[in-house]
């Protein structure tokens, strides 16, 4: 990879993304053995190391160009509304027993909607590059 920004942006988003699987795993396997207070802590550290994501996406999105900046900033905000509403609409198929759907569910929705969302925001641009 030539670009110096993606290679910063890479190097900044790995080890808050090993930490997120470390303790993703740690949770699955675990889990089950430990004690409130070891479970809290878990959590802790992932809505901190959730925090720490955030802040290397908004420092990314801040060091790229008008345009990128506006792809990345329109995808996530129609990719937010997006996967508000499929999450809410299942936990109320949930809720009104028309449909089980496991909780397991959310985040892959979440992600899904993101992806089609960033792909519709660069066909309107026509967007392709990664760099």
């Amino acid at each position: 990879m030539k670009n110096p920004l993606m290679k910063r942006y890479l190097r900044e988003m790995l080890p808050p993304l090993f930490l997120l699987l470390a303790v993703t795993v740690a949770m699955a396997v675990f889990a089950r053995h430990l004690g409130t207070a070891a479970r809290v802590g878990l959590l802790a550290v992932l809505a901190c190391d959730y925090g720490w994501l955030g802040w290397v996406e908004f420092r990314h999105v801040r060091r790229c160009d008008e345009l990128r900046q506006r792809l990345e900033l329109e995808s996530m905000m129609l990719a937010f509304i997006a996967s508000l509403g499929m999450v809410f609409l299942l936990f109320l198929a949930n809720s009104l027993k028309l449909a089980a759907v496991p909780f397991r569910v959310a985040p892959l929705v979440m992600v899904g909607c993101y992806l089609v969302c960033n792909a519709l925001a660069r066909l309107r641009y026509r967007y392709w590059v990664l760099a």
